[in-house]
């Protein structure tokens, strides 16, 4: 299977999660009234995960594969093998947090989740739902721009479009870009620089990920501003030796394959 986790899944109704949320959080008040906010966001985990006691399991593994390629992620807690939480030590709640837990639903094809963060002066906790079923979120279109029928752009299309469909669409750029790049050749084949320019003077050099000499890839998961990312991308295209640049840009139900060009 593309998506594993080590202990087998429950699915809860939003009510049952809210009640189970509810006992969960009274507990993290409790932890947080005994230790403060202090502490590193490990020993919250733990301190948490032994007043629930055997309800709960720190640290669940969410395997990934495609192909040849490998990945390991962790859950912080999962309660009754259903109810994920996502726990924080920080100065706030942020909307990067909420992107981790989303990605982990979508992972475990759990619909609810909470964060919270005993890095504050009371606890904050934030309900996470995510409505993508897995099956959905492997249904795309693919939209090509300026996507040739050369090696590089061939290539690259056989290496994302499967590992979409084996994944789905909605997870971190970082994730697909991660995997791309190992199915690619590895880190450190495709990871090189290019020199960059500064008014026709070479001033330093620009880290890249190249699939050929002079084509470097970029994934991005923008829902919009494409214009003017794209403009961003002829810009670094313009002030390098780059000859081209393969853009993939994956967002619910469209996969986007644009080739940028000197």
């Amino acid at each position: 299977m593309p998506i594993a986790t080590c202990v087998p899944i429950r699915i809860f109704s939003q009510e049952d999660f809210g009640n189970i949320a509810y006992e969960v959080v009274r507990e993290a008040f409790e932890v947080h009234t005994a230790l403060g906010k202090m502490f590193n966001e490990s020993i919250y985990r733990t301190a948490l995960r032994k007043a629930l006691g055997s309800r709960a399991i720190e640290e669940v593994k969410i395997c990934l594969s495609h192909q040849s390629f490998r990945k390991e992620m962790y859950l912080d807690l999962l309660v009754d093998l259903g109810c994920p939480f996502e726990l924080k030590a920080a100065s706030c709640l942020t909307d990067a947090h909420q992107s981790q837990l989303i990605q982990y639903l979508m992972l475990t094809g759990l619909s609810h989740g909470k964060l919270i963060n005993f890095g504050t002066d009371r606890v904050e906790h934030r309900f996470v739902n995510c409505h993508e079923a897995p099956e959905q979120r492997k249904k795309f279109e693919t939209k090509r721009l300026d996507w040739f029928s050369a090696d590089p752009f061939r290539r690259l299309e056989k290496i994302v479009l499967p590992l979409i469909l084996d994944w789905g669409t909605g997870l971190s750029k970082f994730l697909y870009l991660e995997a791309v790049i190992a199915l690619a050749g590895g880190e450190e084949r495709c990871r090189q620089f290019t020199d960059t320019f500064w008014q026709e003077q070479r001033i330093w050099q620009q880290p890249v990920y190249l699939i050929e000499e002079g084509v470097s890839i970029e994934v991005s998961c923008k829902k919009q501003d494409l214009d003017r990312y794209e403009s961003h991308l002829r810009r670094l295209i313009k002030n390098t030796k780059l000859r081209a640049i393969l853009w993939i840009n994956i967002t619910s139900g469209e996969v986007r394959l644009q080739g940028i060009m000197r």
